[in-house]
């Protein structure tokens, strides 16, 4: 009743005629109700697979295979092997867990925090990066360019770690991978 009155006094005070806030049917002055939940969107509901290609410095280069939770945890593991003849070989190895902060039908924006060691394999001294484990923390934005095919930009602060010590740059990485269920 005190906020019937006190509406009725800012109408008033508006110059409304009391006989037009009389008008206002009352469902309009409720609440709106805050408890209904929004639908689900697809990656919400159930876990996703994916195939594809991931191209870094922090996870690896090559096919990546990737596991996304309702629960927005993902986890995406990555490896590629390239050979130049029997003397030298490049190859890495990483992996990524990443945490989605949003995810509509069309976008995943995520943090991410990758491991990967990489090779340039030469028979007689081995591998001859001095650099070869990495380490990185960051985030990543996914479009989907169709239904179930995505590209992803991530932007990962990189820690180099190896003999001479550790040095940390920003790298860029990218990937593209096809969701199934």
């Amino acid at each position: 009743m005190r906020n019937t009155k006190l509406l009725l006094l800012v109408a008033l005070g508006l110059g409304m005629d009391a006989n037009v806030y009389a008008q206002i049917p009352q469902r309009a002055l409720v609440p709106a109700d805050t408890t209904v939940q929004r639908p689900p969107v697809n990656l919400d509901v159930a876990p996703y697979y994916g195939v594809g290609f991931q191209l870094g410095f922090v996870s690896g280069v090559g096919f990546s295979f990737r596991y996304t939770s309702p629960q927005r945890f993902a986890l995406e593991l990555n490896a590629g092997y390239i050979t130049a003849g029997r003397n030298r070989a490049w190859y890495s190895v990483g992996a990524e867990g990443q945490y989605q902060f949003d995810n509509s039908l069309d976008s995943r924006f995520y943090g991410l925090a990758g491991l990967g060691y990489y090779a340039d394999d030469k028979d007689p001294t081995g591998n001859a990066l001095s650099y070869p484990t990495r380490f990185g923390i960051g985030v990543g934005y996914e479009w989907f360019i169709s239904r179930a095919a995505a590209i992803a930009i991530e932007a990962p602060l990189t820690f180099f770690i190896g003999e001479p010590g550790v040095q940390v740059f920003p790298t860029p990485q990218l990937g593209i991978i096809y969701y199934f269920r």
